[in-house]
């Protein structure tokens, strides 16, 4: 029993440890961007020795990619009710985008972290994120449930959601990262705006936007 008991300690304290590290690491990844920082700078951040770190993380690539897989499943159960709702898809759109936004206005390290290293949510290394992989799988099945129902515009649904990604890391870095505004709701209601602007269909344009709708 002693032995056990140990054993949950440690695993407690080294659960402990890699949050406290990702954390630490997030802030220093965005101030310095990932590759001129150093193991020490992020130990130094976390308020443990350099020895304790390597042992959590055998190098500064491991933290990197923990971080995004971490923050990236995080990131993905917060849009992924919308995705999968059952109201009208131009409103789980709405829903979707307005999740997405609003978790990166919480989290700005990490969406800065992905920014310094020119990381692409539409191509790039970032494919290789098997959260990245999962939320883009569920986005292309939303927008082909708008194709059916004749919301959105006809069009390979992959590459719908693929130009959504894109279109919604360069409008967020825009509003949130290198703009003044700081008020999630208008940040959301502007990348909607662009984003059904790429998808949906010119007549359903012409109705009322579904942040509108809530409001009326």
């Amino acid at each position: 029993m002693a032995g056990k008991g140990r054993a949950r300690a440690e695993q407690a304290r080294t659960q402990m440890y890699r949050e406290l590290v990702l954390g630490s690491a997030e802030r220093v990844f965005a101030e310095r961007g990932y590759h001129a920082s150093k193991m020490q700078e992020v130990a130094t951040e976390a308020g443990i020795s350099l020895g304790t770190l390597y042992s959590v993380f055998p190098g500064k690539g491991d933290v990197f990619e923990a971080l995004h897989e971490t923050r990236g499943e995080a990131f993905l159960a917060r849009i992924e009710s919308a995705l999968h709702e059952a109201s009208p898809v131009r409103v789980a759109l709405w829903h979707a985008v307005r999740a997405f936004v609003e978790f990166l206005v919480e989290h700005p390290d990490y969406f800065r972290v992905d920014l310094r290293e020119g990381r692409s949510w539409a191509v790039g290394d970032v494919e290789a994120s098997p959260a990245f992989q999962k939320g883009i799988a569920q986005w292309t099945d939303l927008i082909a449930r708008g194709i059916d129902e004749e919301v959105f515009r006809d069009d390979d649904p992959l590459v719908l959601a693929t130009t959504v990604f894109g279109l919604m890391q360069v409008q967020l870095a825009a509003l949130v990262v290198k703009g003044d505004e700081r008020d999630p709701g208008r940040i959301a209601r502007r990348v909607a705006s662009s984003v059904e602007r790429q998808v949906c269909r010119l007549e359903v344009l012409a109705e009322t936007p579904p942040w509108e709708a809530e409001v009326a």
